[in-house]
């Protein structure tokens, strides 16, 4: 149950109680020897109420300032006309400044670039928002957020050097065990297809779960390899392609495939003559997976990719024939590892990473990926990339 607030803690409501009783004084005058007592009573609880008022409100005001002062996390307030008004300890020591630096503007006592960008940025926009920023090699979580009534702006920046460190752990972890994972699969394969050359009838269908097996570890690893070598390479490098030759590149690596599968795949772009600028081994993953995953689940039909310009924007579709999706899986396909209802693929389930690279390379490449299925009727991608079209 919540407790109620005293009522000397609500100086508003003291100021109306003791305007109330003078004007009740004024109204139904009492004789001066009464009015007199009564009116200086009156001023001293009305004083009284006041004092323990911000005699609470000082109180807090320090326990507030006790825990930023001990936080680790940098903190500080500024006005709108940009002097910094109060800073923590741990904003001394970051930006190697000092308490006498209060009252001046933020761009005099901020020497970092990143973290000067997002603060002038927030004070015009004013909405609440965070983003990673590096300092001398360390990584912090900038946060800003803007008090209306007291018009005053306060940030936040959290040291998540542990969480990239544990990040950067994890990563390597996966780039070392698919490495060691890869050479022995790789000879385990290489052998059973010599056995396979060379066998028992009877023990055929154990050389085939064999082959199946090994081939899906096989790819299990490289869909590893390929997405720490997505995340360990965030930046870009961006080159300037002609997407018609490079999607015909991209599907006639499927020739094969799809000859012997008895499939279809097309594509068509509008205009023909179409230069975007991306990064040529994240982009080609996109496409690769997504036509991996069409192909998985694919039995009759095909595979229709199109591509067209909006402005500077590039609008793919990728739509297959398969048996398509339930809706209860959609929203999570593109999780690490997920694979939706297995039992529908026609061949080896699939490793569940295939759609996660293509997301990642998609949000690196500043696009949007969404999907719409329905279960026998096919799987629609629609992938849309802002501003890498170039004339």
């Amino acid at each position: 149950m919540t407790k109620r607030k005293p009522v000397y803690r609500n100086p508003l409501l003291c100021l109306l109680i003791y305007v109330l009783c003078i004007l009740g004084l004024l109204l139904w005058p009492l004789p001066l020897w009464i009015e007199l007592p009564v009116f200086a009573a009156l001023s001293v609880l009305a004083g009284l109420a006041w004092h323990l008022n911000f005699r609470h409100l000082n109180a807090h005001r320090e326990e507030l300032r006790t825990v930023a002062n001990t936080v680790e996390d940098a903190m500080w307030s500024m006005k709108p006309n940009g002097t910094i008004e109060w800073m923590n300890p741990a904003f001394c020591a970051i930006f190697h400044t000092s308490e006498e630096q209060r009252y001046r503007p933020y761009g005099q006592v901020i020497a970092c670039p990143a973290v000067l960008d997002f603060v002038r940025e927030f004070m015009v926009r004013r909405e609440d928002r965070m983003s990673e920023v590096t300092l001398e090699d360390h990584s912090f979580l900038l946060t800003g957020s803007y008090n209306q009534d007291a018009e005053r702006f306060v940030f936040i920046m959290q040291d998540i050097d542990i969480i990239r460190q544990t990040e950067k752990m994890k990563k390597d972890f996966l780039v070392n065990v698919a490495h060691e994972l890869r050479t022995p699969l790789t000879a385990i394969k290489g052998f059973t297809l010599a056995l396979e050359e060379d066998f028992v009838p009877a023990n055929k269908r154990f050389l085939k779960i064999i082959k199946n097996h090994t081939e899906r570890l096989i790819k299990l690893i490289s869909d590893l390899q390929i997405l720490a070598r997505l995340e360990r390479l965030p930046a870009l490098d961006l080159q300037r392609i002609d997407l018609m030759v490079f999607m015909e590149n991209i599907l006639g690596l499927y020739h094969h495939t799809l000859e012997q599968e008895g499939l279809k795949l097309d594509y068509k772009q509008d205009p023909a003559d179409i230069k975007v600028r991306v990064d040529p081994f994240k982009f080609e993953q996109i496409f690769i997976n997504l036509i991996d995953n069409a192909l998985h689940y694919t039995g009759r039909g095909g595979i229709s990719i199109a591509a067209a310009l909006e402005g500077k924007n590039l609008l793919v579709t990728v739509a297959d024939t398969g048996s398509g999706i339930s809706p209860e899986h959609l929203p999570r396909i593109f999780e690490r590892f997920y694979v939706a209802e297995p039992s529908r693929n026609k061949k080896i389930s699939g490793t569940g990473l295939g759609l996660a690279i293509v997301k990642h390379a998609v949000r690196l490449h500043n696009g949007t990926i969404s999907v719409s299925s329905r279960p026998g009727r096919g799987t629609v991608f629609t992938l849309l990339f802002s501003g890498i079209a170039e004339p």
